[in-house]
């Protein structure tokens, strides 16, 4: 649960987005500013702390310019650790192990890269905005900055997301701190100082190793696509969905999982992307914190929050993972599709 909580705070935490006069605004004008782009704030040097309810703490430093960012971080324990993104390569040190990698990115940068901080911070911000009711709350400076205020609570118990209270900075449109709640955890991140537009020199985006540690090189390795007949000879035979449902087979990706043989199906109708199957030989029974439910007569379970929605079972020694993309389909569509299903031939 934390790590759900840690990933939304800090989404938001370091979000971009668009420039506007300042003015009275609804909170769902303001949260509509923040999900657009912005043109006027090409650079920053922040300082920020997060703060965990168990005590654990993380204090950063980030510059970010034209796409490219270095961030260095402390934690409670003291370990100190410097990651640095210039647009080719992906490199990571830590002052505490002497241990530094150093990722190569692949010719399609966008396609080869993790979404930017900035790109998923646009994502959850979408996803807010249809989960939880909105209000504004008192005004206040953050790092010296005048800021909206929204407090955003969940609509429904269990999201992905839980209750959170977002500043925002009334110029940039920064989000300079976050307070995100979900079950009995709770994390709060927090600007201590923010310079937009900061005259940032390039050779800040180079990362200096020392010359003994510990380095190791890793290349971008695109996913590798495979048949039919390579599917089932790395698996054996499989239930897929038949083109006569309606939805089309875009490939059959291999997930690189010696263990496991994991394949990943993906499909989708009218263009756009539906679900996506995965199938793989399972090393653990179905846990039982999920819903259980049955799936073509077999025990399987099911996940359903707001912006995620998973099915699994077991059959015949493998086990199918169904992740819905298209949240408009409902599970009882995907039950009723996953009867009608037919062993690979």
């Amino acid at each position: 649960m934390k790590k759900w909580i840690y990933s939304a705070a800090v989404v938001l935490t370091l979000s971009l987005a668009a420039c506007s006069n300042e003015e009275s605004y609804s909170p769902q004008e303001i949260l509509n500013q923040a999900m657009q782009e912005t043109s006027e704030l090409d650079s920053y040097y922040g300082e920020y702390k997060m703060i965990m309810d168990d005590g654990t703490k993380i204090l950063s430093k980030q510059w970010e310019k034209n796409g490219k960012t270095r961030v260095e971080m402390v934690d409670s324990t003291g370990e100190e650790s410097i990651a640095v993104n210039d647009g080719k390569t992906v490199s990571s040190y830590s002052k505490t192990t002497n241990e530094a990698i150093i990722f190569e990115l692949g010719p399609d940068v966008e396609n080869s890269v993790r979404p930017t901080l900035k790109e998923q911070a646009l994502r959850t911000l979408e996803q807010i905005k249809n989960s939880h009711d909105i209000t504004i709350g008192e005004e206040e400076k953050i790092a010296g900055h005048e800021t909206y205020h929204l407090i955003a609570k969940a609509k429904k118990k269990n999201t992905l997301i839980g209750d959170m209270e977002v500043w925002v900075d009334k110029k940039t449109w920064m989000t300079l701190k976050t307070i995100s709640a979900n079950g009995d955890m709770k994390l709060t991140s927090e600007f201590t100082k923010f310079e937009p537009n900061s005259k940032i020199d390039d050779s800040k985006f180079t990362l200096d190793i020392p010359e003994d540690a510990d380095v190791k090189y890793e290349s971008y390795q695109p996913i590798e696509q495979l048949t039919e007949e390579e599917a089932v000879e790395k698996l054996g035979t499989f239930l897929i969905f038949p083109e006569s449902l309606g939805y089309t087979l875009e490939g059959i990706e291999d997930m690189g999982m010696a263990e496991t043989g994991e394949i990943a199906l993906t499909y989708s109708k009218n263009g756009e992307q539906q679900f996506s199957l995965s199938i793989f030989k399972p090393m653990e029974s179905i846990g039982e914190d999920e819903e259980i439910i049955e799936v073509r007569g077999q025990k399987g379970s099911k996940i359903d929050l707001e912006t995620f929605k998973l099915l699994q079972w077991d059959e015949e020694g493998l086990r199918y993972n169904i992740i819905i993309e298209n949240l408009d389909l409902t599970f009882e569509e995907i039950l009723e599709l996953t009867e009608q299903m037919e062993y690979i031939k």
